[in-house]
């Protein structure tokens, strides 16, 4: 059973009772020197908020709402804010612990403020989709958004007698460029150049690339044959040769980014945009869209991995709705916001860091924007309640399975053993305590209905 449920007639009753409420409780000062402060748990990023502050300045003279920065390090620190009573007003939730929070009654149902703001048909529409949680309610608004693409070195390419990847490449012309690129001088088995390294966590977007099924709010772990198949296709990488297995990059210590400005790899799948490798590279670089796999619509991956949310214990709640807005539709820092229909956004970025210019973003961009299909990681597929018992036992399966400890058919056993490892903490979560009724009420249902 999908855990995400249609809106109750009950919702719409509580959320016409909640919005009077939230607009009492606001107050209506508005003049500069109210105390209306927002206190907003901002990035721990010197450059973000240095340009924040004048921003808020300016805020703060138009609404007279104060924004406080307080830069966010960890969700620790936000887990130890909420239970001594002192959470930020506005802070980013990530969708692995979302719903649990909200569950838990620590997040404002925003959906009465969502729908009544024009921000609202502003969003893109696989945004809004992802906002809306398990029992209907919205707990946060999606802040930003990447792709991701292949790097590659076009003098590299050149030398090898090799035309630049085509924006509909299948995956067998990236494995062929990928065995043209692999340089191994002496023959010992340890290439001077391997042809491409993926890291481990892009394998969830082969999948959704080889249109393995893909549903958000899984309560169990599935591994359907199209990502068995994606997973063979990645270990064959190592097993030919033109791809460095976890061991062998932990033996070049270097991050990716240094693998593919020293040589070490011709290609390399990273975020897109991805600024911090744009301004690091100094070879003739350029990025390709992911391969397609044959007949097969390319679905190309566009992360939803969280957004900002609101306290439920915010003193000036709509305050703090109107600072989020503001965040994601008018904060000079974060525009434009790839988030907004109809926003200049890739003409800002190649504004902002010029080395984009001519290399393949805009093109590859518009392709994500043409055939999105959303954000397949596990972290995101599966619900609040059982990523964390998920993870905590299939991740250790991964890592055996890419550095050739185990097969793929042994990590198809050990499905049933997570699983059922799995149902027992969702159990012991339903006993617990400590969720809002109408949540434990949907977990329940799920747990009844979901089959392994």
């Amino acid at each position: 059973m999908n855990f995400r449920t249609k809106k109750s007639v009950c919702m719409h009753r509580l959320c016409g009772l909640l919005l009077p409420l939230m607009m009492l409780l606001a107050g209506c000062g508005g003049a500069p020197g109210d105390d209306r402060t927002i206190i907003y748990n901002c990035a721990a990023n010197t450059a973000e908020i240095a340009a924040l502050r004048p921003a808020t300045e300016k805020f703060f003279a138009q609404t007279g709402i104060r924004v406080k920065l307080n830069p966010f390090s960890g969700e620790e620190k936000l887990y130890a804010m909420m239970a001594a009573g002192q959470a930020p007003d506005v802070f980013y939730t990530n969708n692995a612990v979302r719903d649990r929070l909200a569950a838990e009654g620590r997040l404002l149902n925003l959906r009465p403020l969502v729908e009544a703001h024009p921000l609202w048909a502003q969003l893109r529409p696989e945004v809004r989709d992802v906002a809306v949680s398990a029992d209907g309610g919205i707990y946060s608004v999606g802040n930003y958004t990447q792709t991701c693409g292949i790097y590659y070195d076009r003098a590299v390419f050149a030398a090898a007698g090799l035309e630049p990847p085509a924006p509909d490449w299948t995956w067998e012309d990236f494995k062929a460029a990928a065995r043209a690129l692999t340089r191994d001088d002496n023959g010992d088995g340890r290439p001077e150049r391997y042809g491409v390294f993926i890291p481990a966590h892009f394998i969830e977007v082969l999948e959704q690339m080889n249109h393995a099924p893909i549903r958000h709010d899984q309560l169990f772990l599935k591994i359907s044959p199209e990502a068995r198949e994606v997973y063979s296709e990645y270990l064959g990488l190592i097993q030919d040769g033109i791809m460095p297995d976890v061991r062998r990059v932990q033996a070049m210590g270097m991050q990716a980014a240094q693998m593919l400005q020293s040589g070490r790899v011709a290609m390399l799948v990273e975020s897109v945009p991805h600024p911090g490798l744009a301004e690091t590279l100094t070879i003739d670089w350029a990025v390709a869209p992911m391969p397609r796999f044959d007949g097969k619509e390319p679905r190309y991956f566009r992360s939803a991995s969280g957004g900002l949310s609101i306290s439920a214990t915010t003193k000036h709640p709509e305050d703090a709705w109107r600072t989020l807005v503001w965040l994601l539709s008018e904060a000079a820092p974060y525009q434009p916001s790839p988030m907004l229909t109809g926003v200049p956004f890739v003409a800002a970025q190649e504004e902002k860091y010029p080395q984009l210019r001519g290399r393949g973003f805009r093109e590859v961009w518009a392709l994500s924007e043409q055939h999105p299909g959303g954000d397949p990681r596990y972290f995101v597929r599966f619900a609040s309640w059982s990523m964390g018992p998920v993870m905590t036992r299939f991740q250790p399966w991964l890592d055996r399975l890419w550095s050739g400890a185990a097969t793929i058919d042994e990590v198809m056993a050990a499905v049933p053993e997570i699983n059922a490892g799995v149902r027992t903490d969702l159990e012991r979560q339903l006993q617990s305590g400590g969720l809002r009724p109408e949540w434990k009420t949907q977990l329940e249902r799920a747990l009844a209905e979901a089959q392994p």
